[in-house]
């Protein structure tokens, strides 16, 4: 990861930041790496998915051993920045997943929120909705 923070100052650029650190994000887990994973988190991180909710300690001590990515696809995204420090990306996903026995596949709203951490920008709260089947 680059140490110079890309230049964040139009709602496209930092569209492609955001975009390319959730790519970076699913990258990580589809090759289970776990360092990568950690570089992307903020301290405070929390993660609501399909499982439930989730600290940055639950995450990379816990759950990263028994979470297997099998495929994510990001569509539609859309980015909006709400501080000077902080952003937000919106898009659907489609996934491929299982915890430990318990398979998901499906299609969700993401919602990330990011924070810059000195020059890095590190996801704080990372929530896939689960949508109730009808």
């Amino acid at each position: 990861m680059t140490e110079t923070p890309p230049d964040s100052d139009t709602t496209e650029q930092l569209l492609k930041i955001l975009l390319a650190r959730e790519h970076a994000r699913a990258d990580a887990w589809l090759r289970k790496d776990r360092r990568a994973l950690d570089a992307l988190l903020a301290p405070d991180y929390t993660e609501i998915n399909n499982f439930g909710r989730f600290t940055r300690e639950d995450i990379l001590n816990r759950i990263f051993n028994l979470f297997s990515l099998h495929s994510f696809t990001i569509k539609a995204p859309h980015v909006r920045r709400t501080g000077k420090d902080t952003a937000v990306i919106t898009y659907t996903c489609t996934v491929d997943s299982t915890l430990g026995k318990v398979k998901k596949i499906g299609t969700f709203p993401v919602t990330a929120q990011y924070s810059l951490i000195g020059k890095l920008w590190k996801i704080s709260l990372w929530q896939a909705t689960p949508v109730p089947e009808t």
